[in-house]
């Protein structure tokens, strides 16, 4: 299995603890994950609004060397309380990848995908240490730049100057409709564009903001 499930680390996690369930994500009892249709975010309390890349796999050891033979680097590591994770190679950093299970709740919003935009002065090898890890390309292997994990989200690899990440949303149904929900819960939202191609936007913070896009199924 592989899932995506970036960590959004912010200064005020009770803000993003409000909007993430207005969005239709499901916070799991007692830890910091919020559950969607399709992928998870975690939440962790820092002193500045950062996106970090990072999965969930089912049999770790397996998940390490099914990467590793497929040629990207990937190393079983567990710390002093014997938690096992795994650290892939990925340009500039190592990624993490974590034990997850493979249901999700089932009183999330379905129509909600996390979406994590990529953003890296490598792309090539960005996209070949996903296909390495599993996800699916979407076109011609070798010139996929987005990329579907099996249990849920999408990575979008995108060319850039530095390397960043930023989480949005895919939604298949009507952005109309969540954006009444979001303002209902108290937060700004705006939309934009027309026909199969209208996005809803809404800010968090002077640093952060969510953009999701309606893609409707089919």
């Amino acid at each position: 299995m592989l899932r995506v499930r970036p960590t959004l680390i912010t200064t005020d996690p009770k803000l993003l603890g409000d909007l993430l369930p207005a969005l239709g994500m499901v916070q799991q009892q007692g830890t910091a994950f919020f559950d969607a249709g399709g992928g998870r975010i975690a939440l962790q309390p820092g002193t500045a609004e950062l996106t970090l890349l990072g999965f969930e796999a089912g049999v770790l050891e397996e998940f390490a060397r099914r990467t590793a033979e497929s040629g990207t680097a990937a190393e079983v590591i567990r710390d002093a309380a014997g938690m096992t994770a795994v650290r892939v190679e990925a340009p500039g950093q190592t990624i993490p990848v974590d034990q997850g299970e493979r249901l999700l709740d089932p009183n999330v919003d379905h129509a909600l995908t996390v979406v994590c935009i990529w953003s890296t002065p490598d792309p090539q090898r960005a996209a070949r240490m996903l296909r390495d890890i599993g996800a699916r390309p979407h076109g011609p292997a070798a010139e996929a730049t987005d990329f579907t994990a099996k249990n849920g989200g999408r990575v979008v690899v995108r060319t850039g100057g530095h390397q960043y990440f930023q989480v949005g949303f895919d939604y298949a149904g009507d952005v109309a409709d969540l954006r009444l929900r979001v303002q209902h819960a108290g937060f700004s939202a705006e939309m934009s564009g027309t026909g199969r191609n209208r996005i809803l936007t809404v800010p968090v913070s002077a640093h952060r903001s969510f953009t999701i896009s309606e893609r409707p199924e089919g």
